[in-house]
């Protein structure tokens, strides 16, 4: 995937919008520089989606959206997903996607908009692919950040109205007291199921005191993906 200076001009609307600050879209220009660590991921990437948290989604001027080029593919209460041409989906939700959200009280409670993960979606299932998906939690190891694996099990990751293989998480360290954001790596085709949601959340960050003990499967009931 190499389409970075089109993904970052698509950005720059959300960003004149007020939906994603000036420093979370540098980051997502940092996902397509060669110092990325995940070069290879990225590079065998069908698309990279940026997962935005909002107060109410019914707020948001859809139509403006579309106007840019976004391709509306799934809306449902509290969840949108919008899909751009140069391979960038842009999703926003209020309901709860990740287990941080779960502990969240009224006084702590991060203000929003805020973008809460960059997604780098591997969506073809092969050798290849395979291995570089494989090899994110040494390279995560090597540089100190957080990583939680899901899918393991075989049963695969549900999260909102679709399943993947398997996903891997990594936490980034926070730079300049700036709030790190997760990246995701998803592996294999995406399934689809409008009849039902999954309970995958976005796992909390490792570094995070006693991050999940608390927050079991049947209390993830938001959408993730």
């Amino acid at each position: 995937m190499k389409r970075d200076h089109s993904i970052v001009t698509t950005l720059d609307k959300f960003r004149q919008w007020g939906l994603v600050n000036a420093c979370e879209q540098q980051r997502a220009g940092w996902l397509f520089l060669s110092t990325f660590p995940f070069a290879d991921a990225l590079t065998r990437a069908e698309s990279l989606h940026v997962h935005i948290k909002v107060d109410v989604v019914s707020e948001l001027r859809l139509d403006e959206i579309a106007s840019t080029g976004g391709r509306l593919e799934y809306q449902k209460e509290g969840f949108v997903k919008f899909c751009f041409p140069d391979g960038l989906n842009v999703i926003f939700s209020s309901i709860p996607v990740s287990q941080d959200e779960l502990i969240e009280g009224p006084v702590a409670r991060r203000g929003r908009p805020f973008v809460d993960h960059f997604g780098i979606d591997l969506r073809e299932e092969n050798d290849e692919v395979k291995r570089v998906f494989d090899a994110i939690p040494c390279t995560a190891k090597k540089l100190g950040w957080g990583h939680v694996a899901q899918g393991e099990s075989g049963q695969g990751v549900h999260c909102c109205h679709v399943e993947v293989q398997a996903k891997h998480w990594v936490y980034p360290l926070s730079e300049n007291g700036a709030p790190p954001i997760p990246l995701e790596f998803a592996y294999g085709q995406l399934k689809i199921n409008d009849q039902s949601g999954g309970c995958d959340l976005r796992p909390m960050d490792p570094a995070q005191q006693g991050a999940a003990e608390n927050v079991t499967c049947d209390r993830q009931r938001g959408e993730s993906r």
